[in-house]
C-alpha cells in the first residue's frame, strides 16, 4: 500500500510540475518552419553552495526531440515523443540527469523537430524546458523561464515524410558548449495563452520516462512516447544499375535508414530513397540517416549527382522501431 501511495504521489507531482511550465514556452524568433531547431542554455555555478548534486529536466512539447546534457544524450531512445504529430497535443517527459552533471557549469541542449498538423502544414518547434533539483547544501533549485535560452537552425530540414540533411553544417555538435556564439540568437518567448492552455496535461500523455527514468520498466502501464531501436536490420542483397544501387530488406521494415559513405566530395548530393536527401561534408567517413521520419519500406534505392558512384556506400542499416 505504501508503494502504491508513493507511486500515485509521483504521478500527481509530475502532472503539477508539467502544468507549471506554461510560462516557459519558446520558439525561434526567425523561424524556417521546416527546419529542426537547437535550443541550448548553459547554467553556470557561482559557488559551491549552488553546485547541483541532483537534477532533472522536464520537457513539454508536441515536437519529437532529443535531449543532451553536457553533450551526452540522456536517453536510450532514438527520440522522445514518438507520437507527437499534432500541435494541439503536447507531451510531458522528465529525465533524471544527475549522472551527467558537472560542478562548474551545465549545458542543456535540445534538438527539436518541426510540428506536423493534420492539414499537412508544418510549423516550427515550440517547447518548454525546466531544470530543477538539489544543490550541494541540500537546497532545492528550479529554472522554468525561457529567459537565457538560445536557438539555432539545425542541419536537418523536414517536409511531410522527407528530410534534407546538410552534412556540412554540424562540424561541431551544437549540444556542446564549443560553438560560434554569433550564430545563435535568443529565443522568442511565447505567452502560454497564445499557444497551449495551462491545463493541457492529461494522464494519457505521461511518458514512461517520466516515471522510471531513461529505461522504462516492462510492467509500466502508461504510454511510452519514445522511439526505441527494437532491432537492427541489414539488407539481404543489393543490385547495382549504373550509378544507382538498390538494397533489399525483404520482407520489409518500419524504421529509420542510416547510410555510411566514404570518399564523397564536399557538397555532393545523394538521394536515399524518396525520404532523405543528403549533402556531403567531404569527410573520410560520414553518415546520413532519417533522424525523425521513420518509414515503411522494403527496398532503398540510393542515387546521386554526377559525382556519385555505388562504391561510396559503405553500409546501409535500418534501425527498426
Amino acid at each position: 500500500m505504501h508503494r502504491l501511495i508513493s507511486f500515485l504521489f509521483l504521478l500527481h507531482t509530475a502532472a503539477a510540475h508539467a502544468q507549471q511550465l506554461g510560462t516557459g514556452w519558446m520558439t525561434s524568433p526567425s523561424p524556417n518552419d521546416s527546419s529542426c531547431l537547437w535550443f541550448r542554455r548553459t547554467f553556470v555555478t557561482a559557488n559551491y553552495t549552488e553546485r547541483p548534486v541532483r537534477a532533472s529536466v522536464c520537457i513539454v512539447s508536441a515536437s519529437r526531440f532529443v535531449l543532451y546534457v553536457n553533450g551526452r544524450n540522456v536517453s536510450t531512445s532514438l527520440y522522445s515523443n514518438a507520437s507527437g504529430a499534432n500541435a494541439a497535443a503536447p507531451v510531458s517527459t522528465t529525465y533524471d540527469v544527475t549522472r551527467f552533471l558537472r560542478p562548474d557549469s551545465n549545458t542543456v541542449a535540445v534538438l527539436a523537430c518541426p510540428i506536423y498538423a493534420y492539414d499537412g502544414l508544418v510549423s516550427s518547434p515550440k517547447i518548454a524546458i525546466s531544470l530543477y533539483g538539489t544543490t550541494a547544501t541540500g537546497n532545492p533549485f528550479a529554472s522554468s523561464s525561457a529567459d537565457g535560452w538560445l536557438c539555432h537552425a539545425a542541419s536537418t530540414v523536414i517536409s511531410a515524410g522527407n528530410e534534407l540533411e546538410d552534412g556540412r553544417s554540424d562540424a561541431l555538435p551544437p549540444s556542446h558548449g564549443d560553438m560560434v556564439m554569433a550564430q545563435w540568437q535568443p529565443v522568442e518567448i511565447i505567452p502560454p495563452s497564445t499557444y497551449y492552455p495551462q491545463t493541457f496535461y492529461s494522464y494519457n500523455s505521461l511518458s514512461a520516462e517520466s516515471i522510471f527514468g531513461h529505461t522504462p520498466l516492462g510492467y509500466n502501464t502508461l504510454t511510452d512516447n519514445s522511439a526505441y531501436t527494437r532491432h537492427t536490420l541489414l539488407p539481404r542483397f543489393f543490385d547495382i544499375d549504373g550509378s544507382t544501387v538498390t538494397y533489399d530488406f525483404s520482407p520489409g521494415f518500419y524504421g529509420l535508414v542510416r547510410v555510411t559513405f566514404r570518399g564523397c566530395r564536399r557538397g555532393e548530393r545523394i538521394h536515399i530513397g524518396n525520404h532523405l536527401a543528403y549533402i556531403c561534408s567531404g569527410e573520410m567517413d560520414e553518415q546520413a540517416y532519417c533522424r525523425f521520419s521513420p518509414i515503411f519500406a522494403r527496398k532503398i534505392t540510393i542515387s546521386g549527382d554526377r559525382w556519385f558512384h555505388a562504391e561510396q556506400v559503405q553500409e546501409v542499416v535500418v534501425l527498426g522501431l
